[in-house]
C-alpha cells in the first residue's frame, strides 16, 4: 500500500495539519490497512511527500505514540503497535459530537428494523445523530466497526446481537473504560458491563410447549448454526419445553441455517420433510425461516396446520398477513431500542443507571398456523 494516496492534508481547515495527519494514520490502524511492527514513512520524508513541516509530523507521530498506537524507536524509525481500543478510547468523546454509532447485524431482518424505531424515537428527542453500521452477522465485522465509531469520536456505541468485548486488550477494568466510551449491548446474555436484551430462553420455551399443548410430540427446530449466545437461549427454552413433558431430544430435529432470511428457512424445512420420520411440528427461532418454512411445506402438498403445525418467533408485520396467520412469540424489540438508548444517554451523561442489565419479557401470540382457530 502507497500510504501517501491514503493521506491528505488542508491548511486551509479548521484542524490542524498535525490533528488531520494523526487521524488518517490512527484511521489506516484502526481498519487494519496499517498492521501492527509495520513502519511508517520516516518524518522527513511524510513532510516532504505532504508538503508540511517537519516538526508537524513529528508532533503527530508523538501524539500517536502517546495514545499507544505507534512506538518512536531512535535510529529504528516509527512502527505500529498491536491495536489496543483502550488506548483509543481514552480520548475518545473528549468534546460532545452529538453523534451515536449502532452496530446491527443486518439491515434486511425485520427484528432489527424495529429495534432501530425504538432507538430513533429516544435519539431524536436530543438531537443525537445515528450511525448505523452492517456487520452482515460477521463478528470481525462488528469489532471492527466498534472501533471506526470509537475512532470518529461517537459520544457512545449501541451493539446489537453481537459480543465485542475482545476489542479491549488493556487490563484496565471494564467500568474505567465505559468511563472513556460508554457502550450499551443488547440482544446478548451474561455480558459484563450494561446491556439491554430480551428473554430469549421464555421464548423458545412458549413457542415449543404450545405445539406440545397440542399434542405434537416430533416438534422440528431451525436454528441459526453458529453458537451466537442469544441463539442459544431459544434453544435451551425449546429444550426445557420438551424435557418437561418426559421427551429425549433428538438432534436429528434440529437444523441450523446460515442465514435468517426466507431462503435458508424453507431449505431446511425442505430436509426436515425429507426425514423418514419428519416431525409434525417445527419451530424456526425468526419469523423470516418460518415464512420460508411454509412456502417448503405448501410446495411438498401438506397443509398448515392440519399435517404440520408451524411456531415462530419475532412477530413481524407479514406473520399477520399470510396464510395461515403465523403463531409466533413476540419481542418487544421497538421497547428493547428505547431501553437500550434511554441507558447509553444516562451513561455518556456521566452517570450511572439503576440497572446494569434489562430483561424484557416475550408474548405468544396465537394464531392459525399452530391449530388454533
Amino acid at each position: 500500500m502507497d500510504i501517501f494516496n491514503q493521506i491528505k492534508v488542508d491548511p486551509h481547515l479548521d484542524a490542524t495539519l498535525a490533528s488531520q495527519l494523526k487521524e488518517q494514520l490512527t484511521w489506516l490502524i484502526v481498519n487494519g490497512k496499517l498492521r501492527a511492527g509495520d513502519q511508517l514513512p520516516a518524518a522527513h520524508t511524510m513532510a516532504d511527500r505532504l508538503g508540511i513541516n517537519l516538526h508537524t509530523v513529528r508532533s503527530a507521530y508523538l501524539k500517536m505514540e502517546t495514545e499507544g498506537l505507534v512506538e518512536i524507536g531512535r535510529g529504528r524509525g516509527t512502527h505500529v503497535l498491536p491495536f489496543d481500543l483502550s488506548n483509543l478510547s481514552q480520548t475518545a468523546g473528549k468534546l460532545p459530537s452529538n453523534m451515536v454509532g449502532v452496530i446491527v447485524p443486518s439491515w434486511s431482518n425485520p427484528f432489527y428494523h424495529t429495534f432501530l424505531q425504538g432507538v430513533e424515537e429516544i435519539a431524536e428527542g436530543d438531537q443525537t445523530l445515528l450511525i448505523v453500521c452492517n456487520t452482515h452477522d460477521d463478528p470481525v465485522a462488528a469489532r471492527r466497526d466498534f472501533a471506526r465509531l470509537a475512532a470518529k469520536g461517537t459520544d457512545g456505541i449501541l451493539v446489537a446481537s453481537h459480543d465485542i468485548h475482545e476489542v479491549f486488550q488493556s487490563e484496565v477494568p471494564l467500568d474505567e473504560q465505559m468511563e472513556r466510551l460508554p457502550f450499551v449491548t443488547v440482544d446478548w446474555p451474561n455480558l459484563q458491563g450494561y446491556s439491554v436484551r430480551i428473554d430469549l430462553e421464555s421464548a423458545g420455551y412458549q413457542a415449543t410447549r404450545h405445539l406440545l399443548e397440542h399434542s405434537h410430540r416430533r416438534i422440528g427446530l431451525i436454528t441459526f448454526a453458529e453458537e451466537a449466545a442469544n441463539v442459544q437461549e431459544i434453544n435451551k427454552g425449546y429444550q426445557r419445553a420438551l424435557e418437561e413433558q418426559g421427551l429425549r431430544l433428538d438432534p436429528s430435529y434440529i437444523i441450523g441455517v446460515a442465514g435468517f432470511g426466507m431462503d435458508s428457512g424453507s431449505e431446511d424445512a425442505k430436509r426436515l420433510l425429507e426425514m423418514k420420520d419428519p416431525p409434525t411440528a417445527i419451530f424456526t427461532i425468526a419469523d423470516m425461516l418460518a415464512l420460508g418454512a411454509m412456502k417448503t411445506i405448501k410446495k411438498a402438498g401438506l397443509k398448515i396446520p392440519d399435517d404440520i403445525a408451524l411456531a415462530s418467533f419475532n412477530n413481524i408485520p407479514a406473520a399477520e398477513l399470510v396464510d395461515p396467520q403465523l403463531t409466533t412469540v413476540a419481542a418487544p424489540t421497538i421497547q428493547m431500542g428505547r431501553e437500550a438508548m434511554k441507558m447509553l444517554q444516562i451513561l455518556i451523561e456521566g452517570k450511572t443507571p439503576a440497572r446494569r442489565e434489562i430483561i424484557l419479557p416475550t408474548t405468544l401470540v396465537v394464531r392459525e398456523s399452530c391449530g388454533c382457530h
